[in-house]
């Protein structure tokens, strides 16, 4: 038994460490926006941000808020992804929780500062991760909304039309610890202990208002979420098993900088922009599941050759710029009542080149179209904002060829064309008081 388990062992770590790397695995709000405002919007936010959705988008733009505002919501999205038929994917459902709360300065500090908070959470997880076998057909887009999120900021209005903020974002990642050894009687048992961590990259932003029109910059550092669970046996007798590293990427955000310029005065608000994702610092999902020591135990130096261990086959992903527009037109029958149509579509180009070698992993270059409206009410009424937002998501077609040295046994040989769609609905109430 001690025999069949260490091979077992070993058999699963030459399949994990020969897995090549996938997609890009990202959080809800760089898939679709933060906030059903920015969801409608194209993603956008950046000069045009409002309310809680700012903790993302740009959060020197809570400085425009100078009053307390609790916002909760729901998010949902169902996924028909097709390489070409279609593949099952569980929807999205969970919600979100926002608060806005101005620091009560008095003097020069007086409704300069404000801090925001932002949370998204599904309702049946914390996080998602998933390695499947390389050959088999997936879309790991629809596992990068799978994720708790969470985000705070402070905005401060320096004055003369400049606004800087700054906050960070957060995702769940995992660290652990699994012993395989015998025990007095001669068993095999096990030993489980793992850890929820949080991980986190810095958001930085800044906008300069001058008349009727706002220029916004956002610059959001990588953010990573790993999961790291050492497997280590012991006491089997004269086999020897190398600790396995059981480890990876979860969910994986890309150093990313957004800029934008809108039109912030009259009725008609429109913004446009594009965001820079730095998906060459990718390193892929997988990680070597057998790792070289660092130390020579014979010599007590570093190894002169590699020990032979294999390790994930590199990605080649390159950067991206991401073009947006986005559009409102504000309607204000009374003095204490606004509505807001909003408009927006941006075009998410894929990192990722076409599947030619073994592997199925797919992603698709998309176009998204958003729609929403909103509505605010201040006194006499209760001070309430309402906002609803549906974003469609096409995938463009794309043909993945297989190169001539694939066996034709090969899930997506000889070609694969993809596409699929993505619809989501966002609603949110936020009180004011």
């Amino acid at each position: 038994m001690a025999r069949r388990r260490a091979f077992l062992l070993a058999v699963a770590s030459a399949a994990l460490t020969a897995l090549p790397a996938g997609d890009a695995w990202s959080s809800p709000e760089d898939v679709y926006g933060f906030g059903p405002r920015s969801m409608a919007m194209g993603g956008t936010g950046a000069a045009l941000g409002r309310g809680f959705e700012s903790v993302w988008s740009n959060p020197a733009l809570l400085s425009l808020e100078h009053r307390r505002e609790l916002t909760i919501g729901l998010l949902g999205s169902v996924f028909d992804l097709r390489a070409p038929e279609r593949l099952n994917y569980d929807n999205l459902a969970g919600g979100f929780i926002g608060a806005v709360l101005p620091v009560p300065f008095a003097g020069v500090l007086k409704d300069r500062i404000t801090i925001g908070l932002g949370f998204f959470t599904p309702f049946d997880l914390i996080v998602r991760g998933r390695i499947l076998f390389p050959e088999t057909k997936q879309f790991p887009l629809a596992d990068r909304t799978a994720s708790v999120a969470v985000q705070v900021g402070l905005g401060v209005d320096v004055g003369y039309g400049v606004r800087i903020g700054g906050g960070f974002a957060a995702l769940a990642a995992l660290t652990g610890s699994v012993l395989v050894a015998t025990d007095a009687s001669g068993r095999i048992g096990t030993v489980v202990e793992d850890t929820l961590v949080a991980s986190y990259g810095p958001i930085l932003g800044a906008s300069y208002e001058r008349g009727a029109y706002r220029v916004g910059l956002t610059y959001r550092g990588e953010l990573v979420g790993r999961f790291n669970v050492v497997i280590e046996v012991k006491d089997l007798g004269q086999i020897v098993v190398p600790p396995l590293n059981i480890s990876g990427l979860a969910q994986y955000d890309p150093a990313q900088i957004a800029l934008e310029v809108a039109r912030v005065g009259g009725p008609w608000r429109v913004t446009a922009g594009a965001t820079y994702k730095r998906w060459s610092a990718y390193p892929g999902p997988a990680e070597a599941t057998v790792r070289c020591p660092e130390i020579d135990p014979s010599t007590g130096a570093p190894p002169e050759e590699p020990c032979g261990a294999l390790t994930p086959t590199p990605l080649g992903y390159a950067d991206t710029i991401v073009p947006r527009l986005g559009i409102e037109r504000v309607l204000s029958p009374k003095t204490s009542v606004s509505m807001m149509l909003r408009a927006g579509y941006f075009l998410e180009l894929s990192p990722s080149p076409p599947q030619t070698a073994a592997a199925n992993i797919y992603d698709n270059t998309r176009s998204v179209f958003g729609l929403g409206y909103g509505l605010e009410l201040a006194a006499p009424f209760p001070n309430l904002r309402f906002d609803l937002a549906g974003q469609v998501q096409v995938l463009h077609p794309r043909a993945n060829d297989k190169a001539a040295d694939v066996p034709a046994s090969n899930p997506g040989a000889p070609s694969v064309r993809t596409s699929g769609v993505v619809v989501a609905g966002a609603a949110t109430v936020g009180v004011g008081f």
